[in-house]
């Protein structure tokens, strides 16, 4: 295949960006390293700032009850970035652009009538956070002599399905429309992306799900992969460890140099975040490798791949409060499991299995990774079986690595590490990467501390 240059797409997570654009000058430093270093682009895919998106659920929410409340203090602090990084003439035309930007979120929640939700909540939150800020980096990037552009949203490259709050992108009806990527690449300019937000074949907004702007980054480095040889950077605020040096305290933590697509997204759903689940499942579709970047040390980056190229046997320990453990009869469990997986796309929950108590009676157990979906449905959980019971108060600590499934010994070794915690369950599955213990949630930091203790003599292990 003749591709045609080396090209990088960037993203930059709402948790570097905050309301005052502290990050602003390395965010820049490293856009200009990259325009340097690769034949094109880089394509910069940007999330809102830190708690932008949950100010504007929260005003959403508010407008649905017939309660206004303001969200002038975003696009004050949009203003506020503009003013600092931005002059002259192009201050003028972004500032005009914001205007814009707020009046159609307004415009929005005031059309909201009891529900937020659907194509309503798509505009509303990009419209007041990925939207308006990537059209401020790109001035941002222009005021400081980067050739920079945005696409519109009638040339969007992510076509979606239907699904407005967890949409699909859809690879075929979105290749239709990489040419609006290619010519600004080809033309020598940087492209300044919204994360998060895709549109359906009929140009309604929708959104790709929490942490979607990484599935934004990681689907058009796929879309454009036949033509350019594409590398995908995931800048974060710290590189990846072998477990979060605050929990574990005094511990030497060691970097996490390569990961797997399965232990990425295993390590993801159980407590460390490190990419959206459906963008390390995109990656993977098309075999798209994924760096993730620290912004202020980028020689310390983790590579996501096929195959991850360390050989430690447990790469990493990762705990997770604040799930619940569901008990219902065997045969009704059936159809919540199919309305969850089927028709509400969840996979955040796991099955325990299924125990025959004394009356002859077979009850089903599930492992619900978030309690909070859990208490918000409570009675609708319970029209599939009125008899179900829920334990809150429940904490889960993971063992990460694919080459625990050839090295016996490594569950052994973490129960002998927490003699003191009671494991209410085990899920002893080292061929699927992974050993979790269920654990109550206030034992979670203190399990996974012990536990990391011995991950060097669980590497010894063959």
């Amino acid at each position: 295949m003749d591709l045609k240059g080396k090209l990088s797409v960037v993203k930059f997570g709402g948790s570097l960006l905050d309301p005052r654009g502290k990050n602003i000058p390395t965010l820049l430093k490293r856009i200009r390293e990259l325009k340097n270093r690769y034949d094109l682009g880089p394509i910069v895919v940007l999330s809102a700032p830190n708690g932008f998106t949950d100010k504007l659920i929260g005003a959403g929410e508010s407008y649905s009850q017939s309660k206004p409340v303001s969200i002038d203090s975003i696009f004050s602090s949009y203003e506020g970035i503009a003013k600092t990084f931005v002059k002259g003439r192009y201050l003028k035309q972004l500032l005009s652009e914001l205007v814009n930007y707020r009046d159609e979120t307004y415009e929005v929640l005031t059309s909201i009538n009891k529900r937020f939700h659907g194509n309503a909540k798509a505009k509303v939150l990009t419209s007041g956070g990925e939207l308006p800020f990537s059209v401020l980096v790109k001035y941002i990037m222009r005021a400081n002599g980067l050739n920079a552009c945005h696409i519109s949203k009638e040339h969007w490259p992510v076509v979606t399905d239907d699904n407005f709050e967890n949409a699909t992108p859809l690879y075929e009806t979105s290749k239709k429309r990489i040419n609006y990527l290619i010519e600004p690449l080809e033309e020598g300019k940087v492209v300044s992306q919204a994360g998060f937000l895709g549109v359906t074949s009929d140009g309604l907004e929708t959104i790709l799900g929490r942490g979607g702007s990484d599935l934004t980054a990681v689907f058009i480095s796929c879309l454009l992969q036949k033509r350019y040889e594409v590398e995908t950077l995931l800048f974060k605020g710290v590189s990846v460890q072998s477990a979060d040096p605050l929990i574990v305290g005094g511990q030497k933590t060691e970097h996490v140099t390569s990961l797997s697509y399965n232990e990425a997204q295993k390590a993801s759903i159980m407590g460390m975040k490190i990419v959206q689940g459906i963008a390390t499942a995109t990656a993977r579709r098309f075999k798209q490798p994924i760096k993730l970047v620290p912004i202020h040390d980028p020689a310390r980056f983790t590579v996501i791949r096929s195959e991850g190229a360390s050989g430690e046997i447990v790469k990493c320990v990762t705990g997770k409060s604040g799930c619940a453990i569901l008990s219902m009869n065997d045969e009704k469990s059936r159809s919540l499991e199919d309305s969850l997986r089927i028709w509400e796309s969840r996979n955040d929950f796991l099955d325990l299995g299924t125990e025959t108590l004394e009356t002859g009676k077979r009850i089903r157990d599930f492992l619900f990774l978030d309690s909070d979906f859990i208490r918000k449905n409570e009675e609708r959980l319970k029209g599939f079986d009125e008899n179900l019971t829920i334990e809150y108060g429940i904490g889960v600590v993971t063992l990460i690595g694919d080459r625990m499934k050839g090295s016996p010994g490594v569950a052994s070794i973490a129960i002998g590490a927490m003699p003191d915690i009671n494991i209410k369950r085990g899920i002893f599955a080292p061929h699927t990467s992974q050993i979790i213990l269920v654990i109550e949630e206030k034992n979670v930091e203190a399990t996974v501390a012990a536990i990391h203790l011995k991950r060097e003599k669980m590497n010894r292990l063959r």
